[in-house]
């Protein structure tokens, strides 16, 4: 389980993304979201490496492409000079 929190601290903003690992898998298959109203809402078959908006009692908003940003080797090198 995950917990969006907007504010940690004084004068401070969290991320309100929340960000699933799901190794090889291609979708989630259940998506439960708990509303502050107390609202249960439910989403099935999520497909994985998009970001999501979800809108309480509304759904899905949109998505778009997720890409991960990776210092691996297949990374071009920059050399300074």
């Amino acid at each position: 389980m995950a917990e969006v929190r907007s504010g940690g601290s004084y004068l401070s903003q969290n991320d309100l993304r929340l960000h699933f690992g799901l190794d090889a898998n291609e979708k989630m298959d259940e998506v439960e979201i708990r509303w502050p109203n107390g609202n249960v809402e439910r989403l099935q078959d999520v497909p994985a490496n998009f970001i999501y908006r979800v809108t309480e009692a509304a759904g899905f908003r949109g998505r778009r492409p997720y890409h991960s940003f990776s210092f691996g080797a297949d990374r071009p090198r920059t050399q300074l000079r």
